[in-house]
Parts: structure tokens; sequence; C-alpha cells
């Protein structure tokens, strides 16, 4: 009998760890499968943003060195998510305009946003710079663009984004969109040591902007 008994145990123990390693085994591939599809499902693609209209109340430029610009305008951008079962947070997003690729205003950092799948989010910003300094290079340009009355303007936005899945959320992706913005501020005289725009200016665009993730 106690031979009988000894030769039981380990067929047992057999069973025991044949269990515990089924049980691996198969959380394993419950955990593959979540990820999978949560792959399939999320496939994040870049939400569509919208320069509407921008509204320039002043644009102000001395026109000898050291060349310094006073701005303060308002934006109206929107961003479309396309994606049909996918969620966009907007962690922290910085908006600020720029001129031949120099920062004119100060950056403008948006509300935390939450977007759901298939919606269009619109923030309205106002952006200011003061006395912001223009390089050597840029400044006989930019009073040439005076001269003929139209300045190019870049709306850019700096961000980081998250994409959610009912209750999965990714991990964090960098946001970088480029909205270029055509103003029209009217013939402003150089000649004169300070060059003022006369009155606000309000331009509809509804210009496509360039998104990068």
């Amino acid at each position: 009998m106690p031979d009988e008994e000894s030769a039981a145990l380990p067929a047992a123990g057999s069973n025991t760890t044949k269990y515990v390693i089924g049980g691996i085994i198969g959380l394993v591939v419950v955990v593959g499968l979540v990820a999978f599809i949560s792959g399939l499902s999320l496939r994040p693609s870049k939400p569509s943003f919208t320069l509407q209209d921008i509204t320039v109340s002043s644009f102000n430029v001395s026109t000898t060195q050291p060349y310094l610009l006073s701005t303060n305008m308002q934006v109206t951008i929107s961003t479309q998510n396309s994606m049909p079962h996918v969620g966009i947070i907007y962690e922290k997003v910085e908006l600020y305009a720029t001129y031949r690729d120099e920062q004119i205003t100060f950056r403008y950092t948006l509300p935390k946003t939450y977007q759901e799948h298939s919606e269009v989010v619109v923030w309205s910003p106002y952006l200011e710079g003061h006395t912001t300094p223009i390089s050597p290079i840029s400044g006989p340009v930019l009073m040439q663009d005076l001269n003929y009355g139209a300045v190019l303007v870049m709306v850019k936005i700096d961000g980081r984004i998250k994409f959610r899945v009912a209750q999965w959320t990714s991990g964090i992706y960098r946001l970088y969109v480029h909205c270029p913005a055509m103003i029209q501020l009217g013939d402003m005289n150089t000649d004169k040591e300070f060059a003022a725009s006369a009155k606000e200016f309000k331009f509809t665009l509804v210009q496509n902007c360039h998104v990068e993730i």
C-alpha cells in the first residue's frame, strides 16, 4: 500500500504542473489577442486641422535695425477626428505664430481636450507678441512684404496627444501642425521710423493645415 500511494503522488503533481502551464499559456494568448485586437481597432490616423479665419488687431513694426514687431491677432482653428472608433486626448497643445520660421507671438496653451470619434473641435485663441526682435536677415524681407501689402504668417501647433479605444489609452504621440496665412494689411509706409496697421483686419481663410504625428 505505501508503494501505491507514493506512486500516485507524482501523478497529482504532474497534473498540477500541467494546469499551471496551461493557465500561463492561456493568459499569454488572451493578452496577445487583446493587444492584437486593440492594434487593429486603433490604427491611429492624423486628425485634420483647418485655419478658418484670422483677425489682426495690430501689426506694428520698427522699420530700421533693430527690427521689432508687435502684433495682436485672434485665430480660429478647427480640428476633426475622422476615426470612427478612436478618440483623441489633447494632453498639452501650444499654438503660436511665426514669420520666416521666427516666432513672433507668445505660445498660447490650449485647454486639455478630449475629442470623440468623428467630432469637430474649434479653438479661437488670441496670440500676442510685444516688441519681438526680427533678425537682420528677415527684417528687410519684412519691409518688402509690408510695401507689397501682404505678409505670410505661419500659425503653428506643437503638442502631445493620446488615442483612446474604449478604456484603453495609448502612449504619447507628438503633434506638429503648420497653417499658412497670407494676411493683407494694405500698403504700410515703411519710409517712416514706425510702420503700423491702420485698422483691424479680418480674413476668412478656410486654409487646410499640414499635420505630422
